[in-house]
């Protein structure tokens, strides 16, 4: 009894043996959990005194460059309660607007962005939920490049008529198709439209997609011939007015505006844009909606119709005018223009503004040529063209000008070689830059029944708001100029 008393230690001194192992290691897991709750305290607190912190953004940079109102989305690490919209600096300058949704700052750019860029945006004043200290939120981003492409007709002395393409980042041109005689040429995202002329004056409509060297032929109907040929700036959608000759004395197609759906592995069949009455709409003019699927029809009863590209919807009619004058860059804001002036149509919101262009004082010598038109408050772009007598004959001479809604003019472009002619100019998708064409005054006209031109074109790219050149090219009927 005694040895197994003596074997067994009381209860109560076990229970101190245990206390006395456990102690230290208690002591020290406690300490843990403090430094653990005091720093997690800690980093709470020094969010609270930094402030709001950007932690997503989200922008569209590629649709940023072709349409205004893309929207810039800084999201935060906490509410904002307050920013200070006023003082928010873009770099290049740019117009915007501001909101506030939750965690969200929303920046809205008036105008498209440029091509190849690299932005910074500052929002100052930015007061999140959690403290009222106000912190800055900066956010850097780069646009993409632009290709540029131009048709250089060669036939007239015995060569294939070339596209060429070049770019703001790589202004060395490559020539993406080659054919005997080239009509005119259209760019849906990564596929080339081409419409060609054969031996006969026929037309035939070729498909290429990064330059391939095999293009696709578009069936077209037996002696048909194309006009008008255009795409989306934003959609895979081209569109062309196909005619056919008369047979037994009835034409197949007369004047009928075709759409090409490219957003396939297999480019669809041509469909016929269909009138009120359901029957094929026989056109004037056309032109796409920037970023939609919609375009913009005129009748030979100058009547306006909007159009869905996908035959989804009727036509919807937009009233009767003498003339389609494209659209504002970026915007579904329609120009058209009347005998008694001209106006905007806004397609979103079913309104119409008068627009008048003041006109500049020009010299006897001086007369006005191609105007394009760059935003609803009278701004545009003008050819002028000067003619004078030298050593008895006569002289042209032409350049660019900018007029501003108060009628001023400004010099934006001229010619190096001074008696070269500007023939045509068209400002790019974002409404930032304008294609220049030119020639010799005495170049020839090239031989082309459809969409004629001159002999010896050359493009120039101009920077619209400073009248920098980026870049130049052999070539004419820029694919900005859309009909």
């Amino acid at each position: 009894m005694s040895s197994e008393a003596s074997a067994a230690p009381p209860a109560s001194s076990a229970a101190r043996s245990d206390d006395g192992r456990q102690g230290p290691f208690r002591q020290r897991l406690i300490g843990t959990v403090l430094v653990l709750v005091v720093a997690v305290a800690g980093f709470g607190f020094a969010g609270l005194v930094q402030g709001p912190r950007l932690d997503t953004a989200e922008l569209d940079v590629a649709s940023a460059t072709r349409l205004a109102g893309e929207r810039l989305t800084l999201t935060l690490n906490q509410p904002v309660v307050e920013i200070d919209a006023a003082a928010i600096e873009v770099e290049p300058a740019t117009s915007v607007t501001a909101t506030v949704d939750d965690r969200d700052i929303v920046i809205t750019f008036d105008r498209p962005l440029d091509y190849a860029a690299e932005y910074t945006v500052r929002v100052p004043g930015v007061v999140g939920a959690y403290q009222a200290a106000p912190a800055v939120v900066e956010h850097r981003f780069a646009t993409p490049d632009e290709d540029v492409y131009v048709l250089h007709r060669r036939s007239h002395r015995g060569e294939a008529d070339l596209v060429q393409r070049s770019s703001f980042a790589d202004p060395r041109p490559e020539v993406v198709f080659s054919a005997p005689r080239i009509q005119e040429f259209a760019r849906a995202g990564a596929v080339l439209v081409v419409v060609t002329v054969d031996d006969e004056g026929r037309n035939g409509i070729a498909l290429s997609k990064d330059a391939q060297p095999d293009p696709a032929e578009l069936a077209l109907p037996q002696g048909a011939t194309i006009r008008d040929l255009a795409a989306s700036t934003t959609h895979p959608l081209v569109g062309f007015v196909l005619d056919t000759p008369a047979v037994e004395g009835v034409r197949q197609h007369a004047a009928e505006l075709m759409t090409l759906d490219l957003s396939g592995t297999a480019p669809a069949a041509p469909l016929p844009v269909l009138a009120l009455d359901g029957t094929p709409m026989r056109v004037m003019s056309w032109a796409f909606v920037p970023g939609t699927t919609s375009l913009v029809a005129q009748d030979f009863e100058q009547g306006l119709y909007l159009v869905d590209a996908l035959g989804g919807e009727s036509p919807t009619p937009l009233g009767v005018h003498a003339e389609i004058r494209g659209f504002i860059a970026g915007t579904s804001e329609l120009l058209v223009a009347d005998p008694d002036g001209g106006s905007v149509l806004g397609l979103a919101d079913g309104t119409a503004t008068a627009l008048e262009l003041q006109t500049p004082e020009l010299a006897d010598n001086v007369y006005a040529d191609h105007i394009s038109v760059l935003d609803g408050e009278g701004r545009y772009l003008v050819s002028l063209v000067q003619a004078r007598v030298e050593a008895g004959r006569n002289v042209r001479s032409s350049m660019l000008a900018a007029v501003g809604a108060d009628g001023e003019l400004s010099k934006l472009f001229a010619p190096a070689v001074p008696t070269s002619v500007i023939r045509d100019h068209c400002t790019s998708p974002n409404g930032r830059w304008v294609a220049v064409a030119e020639s010799p005054d005495d170049s020839r006209p090239d031989g082309y029944s459809g969409d004629p031109g001159f002999t010896e074109r050359m493009t120039t790219i101009v920077e619209i708001s400073t009248g920098r050149v980026a870049l130049s090219l052999q070539g004419g009927f820029s694919d900005w100029c859309a009909p």
